[in-house]
């Protein structure tokens, strides 16, 4: 069960973070919040991109943390 649900948390996560992460550059209109995200420097994020990047964040966290349960179990 855990090996069906896993991928989608981890693409689920993914693809959020990479939403909040285009509708800033598109936003800014420019590239750098690719890199900025990696640096910490991302403080002018709308409430909407926020949102779209804590999910993601917490979707990816979800998806690692069942990961490793799925492998401890096997």
């Amino acid at each position: 069960m855990l090996t069906i649900i896993e991928p989608f948390f981890l693409l689920g996560g993914a693809l959020l973070v990479l939403t909040a992460l285009s509708l800033y550059s598109k936003r800014q209109k420019h590239l750098h919040g690719f890199w900025q995200v990696w640096v910490g420097k991302l403080k002018d994020f709308t409430i909407r991109e926020f949102r779209f990047y804590r999910m993601g964040v917490l979707l990816l966290f979800i998806g690692i943390i069942l990961r490793i349960v799925n492998l401890t179990i096997i």
